[in-house]
C-alpha cells in the first residue's frame, strides 16, 4: 500500500498504552464510537508512528501480514481484546475500583508472552535489554504496548493519568504538567472545542437575560 495513504494518528498520551487505547474514539458515546484500527495494516502503522516499532519492523510486519492475512486478522482482533482489558483496568483505578481478577488475568497472559520474547544483548561494551528479532511474529506488535502498559500499572505515573475533560472524549493522557491541571486531551481539539461551547452558552445566556429586560421595561 502507498504509504500516503494511511491515516495521521493523533499521539498526545504521553504513554504508549494509553494511546494505544485512545484508539476507539468517541467511546463515552456508543452511537459516536469510531474504530481506529480496523485493520491489521492500520494497528502497525498506528505501531510505527507511536514509537513502538520502527519503519523497517513495519515493512517486515506488512509483508508478513500480507502473505498470511488471516492471521493477521486475529492479532487484530487480539489486539482489540487487549485495549478493552487495558481501559477497564486502567479506568477501574482511577475511579478507585479493583480491576477484575478476569481482566487481570487476561493481561498477565499477555504479559508473559510479551516478556518472554525480551532478551539481553551487548552492544559497544552496553548490556541492552529488546525483543527477540527473529522470528518475525505478527503479535510482536503488541509486545511494547504490554510492556508499557505494565510499567505504567505498576509505576509513579498512574497517579497522572486523567480523562479528558470533553465529555463526548474521555481520551486518556498522563498529566506531566508542572502543576498537575492539565484537563484536555489535547487543547487545540478538546479544549478549545469546550471553550467555544461555554462561551456560546454564557453569550446565549446573556442575551436571553437582555432580551427579558428589554420586554419588561
Amino acid at each position: 500500500m502507498d504509504e500516503k495513504t494511511f491515516v495521521k494518528f493523533q499521539i498526545i498520551a504521553g504513554e504508549l498504552s494509553l494511546d494505544f487505547i485512545n484508539t476507539l474514539d468517541n467511546r463515552a458515546v456508543p452511537e459516536r464510537r469510531l474504530e481506529l484500527l480496523p485493520t491489521y495494516t492500520d494497528l502497525v502503522e498506528w505501531a510505527m508512528q507511536a514509537g513502538a516499532i520502527s519503519a523497517s519492523k513495519r515493512n517486515a510486519l506488512l509483508s508478513v501480514a500480507e502473505q498470511h492475512p488471516r492471521e493477521a486478522d486475529i492479532v487484530r482482533q487480539k489486539a482489540a481484546e487487549l485495549r478493552e482489558t487495558l481501559y477497564r483496568i486502567v479506568t477501574s483505578t482511577l475511579r478507585n475500583r479493583r480491576p477484575s481478577q478476569e481482566d487481570l488475568r487476561s493481561f498477565n497472559a499477555s504479559l508473559g508472552e510479551a516478556l518472554s520474547h525480551l532478551e539481553l544483548s551487548t552492544a559497544r561494551g552496553e548490556f541492552r535489554l529488546g525483543w527477540a528479532g527473529e522470528p518475525l511474529r505478527l503479535d510482536s506488535v503488541l509486545w511494547p504496548i504490554v510492556r508499557s502498559a505494565s510499567n505504567l500499572l505498576s509505576g509513579d505515573d498512574l497517579t497522572r493519568v486523567r480523562e479528558c475533560g470533553a465529555d463526548t472524549c474521555r481520551w486518556l493522557f498522563v498529566d506531566r504538567s508542572k502543576n498537575h491541571s492539565r484537563r484536555w486531551c489535547d487543547m487545540k481539539v478538546c479544549g478549545n472545542r469546550v471553550k467555544a461551547r461555554t462561551f456560546y452558552r454564557r453569550q446565549s445566556g446573556r442575551s436571553r437575560a437582555r432580551a427579558g429586560t428589554v420586554r419588561n421595561l
